[in-house]
């Protein structure tokens, strides 16, 4: 009797036994692999300083973006300041491109990363600029940042305390693009940050 018990208890744990064996068998056939996955858009900062000390100043600011793709692809820029943006007006162009491909009068410039404002100075009248509202000399007093001919100044307005750029075009290279940070004079003082983020969306 005791021997019919030990082995009816014998066929469940082999049975057991070979379930786990077969199990481990299975894992061991496992291989898992990791993806660092970043976004497409690289954003250099290296040069974009907003060299603002006193309200009622402004500057000009230059960013760095590369498109590590093969192929063009569409973003957001978006240009979030705080803590506020009452006293701070922002317009952005992309016209500075034609410096860094050799285009229009090249004069004084050697190094477009450093000579963009001469660049912009020798070709007044080459930039488009996407603004929180619409051009008033008095707001954007800069003489580089101008409404020529009418219809290249165009307001886009601020979405809370972010200037949003939709829809901008990056071509599988590096492309820059200038920031002009305007302020009034009667702007509280404070310490204000100035984040970029570019967002792919297509």
């Amino acid at each position: 009797m005791n021997k019919k018990l030990i082995y009816s208890l014998a066929i469940p744990l082999f049975g057991i036994m070979l379930v786990t064996a077969g199990l481990v068998n299975y894992l061991s056939n496992t291989e898992t692999a990791s993806a660092d996955i970043q976004s497409p858009l690289s954003l250099n900062g290296d040069n974009f300083q907003v060299a603002v000390d006193y309200a009622g100043e402004d500057a000009f600011a230059l960013i760095e973006i590369t498109n590590n793709l093969n192929y063009e692809i569409q973003g957001d820029v978006d240009i979030a300041i705080s803590p506020d943006v009452e006293g701070i007006s922002i317009a952005v162009t992309d016209d500075i491109n034609y410096c860094f491909k050799g285009q229009g009068d090249m004069t004084g410039v050697e190094d477009c990363k450093i000579d963009y404002l001469t660049w912009m100075e020798n070709n007044i009248d080459w930039s488009d600029w996407y603004a929180n509202e619409v051009y008033d000399e008095n707001v954007f007093r800069n003489d580089l940042v101008i409404n020529h001919g009418g219809n290249s100044f165009f307001p886009v307005g601020y979405t809370g305390n972010n200037l949003i750029l939709p829809g901008m075009d990056f071509p599988n290279e590096t492309v820059y693009g200038v920031i002009y940070v305007a302020t009034n004079i009667a702007l509280e003082p404070n310490t204000y940050d100035f984040n970029i983020t570019i967002r792919p969306t297509a």
